[in-house]
C-alpha cells in the first residue's frame, strides 16, 4: 500500500470518527471502510502519487476534503438507519423493533436525530449541539435520556441487592452490577483516570459517613467494614482499578476481616524482673 493510499484511508477514518459516536460507529464503519478502500485505490491510481503531493497545501486540503466527504457519506448512509437503544444493533428505517433483541426502535433515523429542531440544519452525526444555532440536538437529548434510564435501572437493582451500602451518586456512565465468586460488584466508567479516582475517594468518604470503617488485624482505608447485628458488611476498593484506569470496580461481600471486626491490637507485656523489687 502506498503512502498516499494509507493517508487517504486515515483521512476517511478520521471523518468517520468525527461523524459518529460510539453507539453507531460499529454499524457505519464497515460501509465507510469499503468507501475508503475504493476511494484510496482510485485516487492513488489517478494521481500516481504526484498531483496532490506537488500542490502546496494540497495534501492537507485533500485530507480535509476526504474527512468532510466521509462525514457526508456517513450522514447519507444513516438516513436509512436506526440503532437499537438496548443492544446497539443497526436496523433499516422501516423496522419498528430491533431484529436482535425486540426493543422498540427510535422513531427517528440516525440522520433525523441530528437535524436541529430550531433551525432545521442537518448536522453531522455525533454532534450534540447544532453548528448553526447551538440548540441541543435530538441525538444528544435521547442519549441523555437513555443514560438516565440506565442509571435509574441500576440504582433500582442496587436497592434490591446492596441495601446495606450507600447508593452510588457520583456520576459516570454505563453502570452495572454483577455477581461472581461470592462478590457483588459495581462498575462505572469515567472519561479519564482523574475523575475515576476522585469518584472512588468520594465514595470511600460516603462509606465512612454511613458508619463503615477499617477493621480487623490489618486495617486499611481501602477496605471498609460495617457490622449490623450479626452480619459484617465489606466494601473493597483496594483493587478497583485493575480492570481499567477509567472504570473503577467496587466489590461488596459479607464476612469479618482477619482477626474479627472488633480486633484490638494487644501491647506486648514485659517479663517480670525480680531485681526490680530492690531498686
Amino acid at each position: 500500500m502506498s503512502f498516499l493510499e494509507r493517508a487517504i484511508k486515515r483521512g476517511i477514518s478520521r471523518g468517520v470518527s468525527q461523524a459518529v459516536g460510539n453507539a453507531v460507529r460499529t454499524a457505519v464503519e464497515p460501509k465507510a471502510t469499503e468507501l475508503a478502500n475504493k476511494t484510496a485505490a482510485r485516487l492513488d491510481s489517478a494521481s500516481n502519487n504526484q498531483t496532490v503531493q506537488s500542490t502546496p497545501g494540497g495534501f492537507e486540503g485533500a485530507m480535509a476534503n476526504l474527512e468532510r466527504a466521509a462525514q457526508g457519506y456517513v450522514t447519507e448512509v444513516s438516513k436509512n438507519m436506526k440503532i437499537c437503544p438496548s443492544c446497539e444493533t443497526a436496523a433499516t428505517a422501516d423496522n419498528k423493533f430491533c431484529p436482535r433483541c425486540g426493543t422498540r426502535l427510535p422513531d427517528q433515523t440516525l440522520a433525523e436525530s441530528a437535524v436541529c429542531t430550531s433551525c432545521g440544519k442537518q448536522n453531522d452525526l455525533g454532534m450534540k449541539f447544532c453548528s448553526a444555532c447551538g440548540t441541543k440536538l435530538p441525538y444528544a437529548i435521547a442519549e441523555e435520556q437513555r443514560a438516565a434510564a440506565q442509571f435509574a435501572g441500576v440504582m433500582a437493582e442496587w436497592d434490591a441487592k446492596l441495601p446495606a451500602y450507600p447508593k452510588w451518586n457520583l456520576g459516570g456512565s454505563d453502570p452495572c452490577i454483577e455477581q461472581d465468586d461470592g462478590y457483588l460488584w459495581f462498575c462505572v466508567t469515567f472519561p479519564n483516570n482523574y475523575l475515576a479516582q476522585k469518584a472512588v475517594e468520594d465514595y470511600r468518604a460516603l462509606l465512612r459517613a454511613e458508619g463503615f470503617r477499617p477493621a480487623g488485624q490489618y486495617p486499611s482505608e481501602e477496605i471498609l467494614f460495617k457490622k449490623i447485628g450479626d452480619v459484617c458488611y465489606r466494601a473493597d476498593t483496594e483493587h478497583c482499578f485493575e480492570g481499567g484506569a477509567e472504570s473503577p470496580t467496587i466489590y461488596f461481600s459479607v464476612g469479618e476481616p482477619v482477626g474479627g471486626f472488633d480486633y484490638v491490637k494487644t501491647e506486648p507485656t514485659q517479663a517480670f524482673n525480680f531485681k526490680s523489687l530492690f531498686r
